[in-house]
């Protein structure tokens, strides 16, 4: 059995029963039309794999999980994809990764320093054995400057909710190899995850708390079982926010559920809880939760006027709204971005941001 066929076999590709489901649900093949989940199992199975390993096409999946949640046969579409990207990229096949690389650049930056400089306000203690996993955040605010992302918002937010609920926590920066793994590089993603893992080992570290879910998802599905409790902050806020806050509510508001959040990790219900806790009232988006729309751009690759499309399609459902609220960062970042040349007369606030306003 060659490589190829045990990825087939390992993502039980061979169970696809051509119902195309996926590629009827697939925002990328809406936008391309000649790439579709269902054709490029099928070219691999009947034995394309030059053609596919030398392809562009795996390169426009989001990964964003619309096919597997569709899928009747179980198909891991993106256990396929990914481990297929890998092998691409060992034959040259690098796709075409937007800013230059420069995440990429940083990530690799990252395996060798620590950032030193305290960059969150709040109460923090480098001794707790509670972590907040901050990730690439520092960042974002420098290379999207004219985007206004306040990404050291997001944290400040984070920790301030935190704090206000009975945790001082240690701050963890870092890439977590998400991007890495998703576009075909396993030895960055290596080395980050044995950085993190060797920096939680030195630290006692008995929980971690994210704000990002790619983070979230990384160290959950992706490293190996470690007896530490990870959280999102919203699990943490619905499980610890005990009264009700009254407040003002000028705005309407409607919720973007991110794919790694939502249909990767099945968190769905615990942002809603928290936002009823602090009186906001969610207009639902026509697709949510499970069949929410992705934002047309994952790890940085194929950011261009196609996945545009696919974010204008998902900023004209939340129109009906003053904010959109996301859990995302890099959501965020993606939608600010057609926001600054499109009219949509839409807010985009992330999660914590928006919790954190109402709680003094």
């Amino acid at each position: 059995m060659n490589r190829i066929e045990k990825i087939i076999d390992s993502s039980q590709v061979f169970y696809c029963v051509e119902c195309r489901k996926c590629s009827s649900i697939c925002p990328v093949t809406r936008v391309y039309g000649e790439f579709s989940p269902a054709s490029f199992v099928e070219r691999c199975l009947i034995g394309f794999h030059d053609e596919i390993l030398h392809s562009m096409d795996i390169w426009k999946c989001l990964e964003c999980g619309l096919c597997e949640s569709v899928c009747p046969s179980g198909v891991n579409f993106l256990d396929f994809m990914r481990e297929i990207r890998n092998m691409a990229k060992e034959k040259g096949n690098f796709g075409i990764v937007a800013h230059e690389g420069v995440f990429e650049s940083i990530a690799k930056l990252t395996t060798k320093n620590d950032i030193k400089e305290r960059w969150i306000d709040g109460e923090i203690d480098e001794a707790s054995n509670i972590a907040y996993f901050v990730g690439c955040l520092p960042f974002f605010d420098i290379i999207f400057k004219e985007l206004k992302i306040n990404a050291k918002n997001i944290a400040d937010s984070t920790v301030k909710l935190l704090n206000k609920y009975g945790v001082i926590p240690s701050i963890i920066y870092g890439c977590c190899g998400h991007d890495a793994l998703w576009t075909g590089n396993k030895e960055l993603f290596n080395k980050l995850m044995e950085k993190n893992l060797e920096i939680l080992r030195k630290k006692g570290i008995e929980k971690i708390i994210f704000s990002c879910p790619e983070c979230y998802r990384t160290f959950k599905m992706d490293y190996p079982e470690m007896d530490i409790e990870l959280m999102h902050i919203s699990e943490f806020l619905d499980k610890n926010m005990k009264e009700k806050i009254k407040g003002e509510n000028e705005k309407t508001y409607t919720f973007h559920d991110s794919c790694r959040l939502g249909r990767h990790l099945g968190i769905y219900e615990q942002p809603r809880n928290v936002l009823k806790k602090i009186d906001i009232e969610i207009k639902e988006m026509e697709h949510n939760r499970e069949m929410a729309l992705c934002c047309g751009t994952s790890s940085w690759m194929n950011c261009d006027w196609k996945s545009e499309e696919i974010r204008e399609k998902r900023l004209e459902e939340a129109i009906h709204a003053d904010v959109l609220i996301t859990t995302c960062p890099k959501c965020k970042i993606h939608f600010k971005c057609t926001l600054s040349h499109k009219n949509y007369n839409l807010e985009i606030k992330d999660f914590v941001e928006v919790v954190a306003e109402r709680i003094k």
